[in-house]
């Protein structure tokens, strides 16, 4: 799964021939969390507060491009 963005030690990745809802995954140590790309929300596992309040800003600044890659992927 190619890694699309790194900030504040959170990962974004993007794995190819997703399925379901248009999202995005994110690490951060020992934390993973599927997101939302169209809202940001948490949609499974868990992500400590602060990190998933910076991952729903970074999917909402970048809405548009993560929409482009997820069409890339085969979505």
């Amino acid at each position: 799964m190619p890694r699309i963005a790194f900030f504040f030690g959170i990962s974004i990745y993007m794995y190819m021939d997703n399925h379901g809802v248009p999202h995005c995954h994110a690490m951060y140590g020992d934390y993973a969390g599927a997101f939302r790309l169209d809202n940001g929300e948490l949609l499974a596992s868990q992500m400590p507060p602060t990190q998933s309040k910076k991952i729903k800003q970074f999917i909402c600044d970048n809405q548009a491009d993560l929409q482009e890659k997820w069409d890339e992927l085969g979505g």
